[in-house]
């Protein structure tokens, strides 16, 4: 008899009091927007942001490389054009 009222004074409590730790649906969306925007990001973005000073630091001489040796390249092309005409 007294699981019969426990178990309906619980469901009357339940109608009665309002659930404030619902989960939100714009909550939900939040955090998958959020999620998705992280994937995102490009593997050389990741790569330029780590937190690791390693890989930051790989990136950034490897970058410098990169940049030297177009700079090199757009000027053998600029001779090239400016021979060729």
């Amino acid at each position: 008899m007294k699981d019969r009222q426990l178990i309906q004074n619980n469901s009357e409590n339940i109608d009665a009091t309002p659930i404030t730790n619902k989960i939100e649906l714009s909550d939900i969306n939040s955090d998958i927007n959020a999620k998705k925007s992280e994937d995102k990001r490009s593997f050389i973005e990741k790569w330029e942001q780590s937190p690791y000073w390693l890989v930051s630091g790989s990136y950034k001489v490897l970058h410098s490389i990169w940049m030297v040796f177009m700079a090199v390249g757009m000027f053998l092309a600029w001779l090239i054009a400016l021979l060729a005409t």
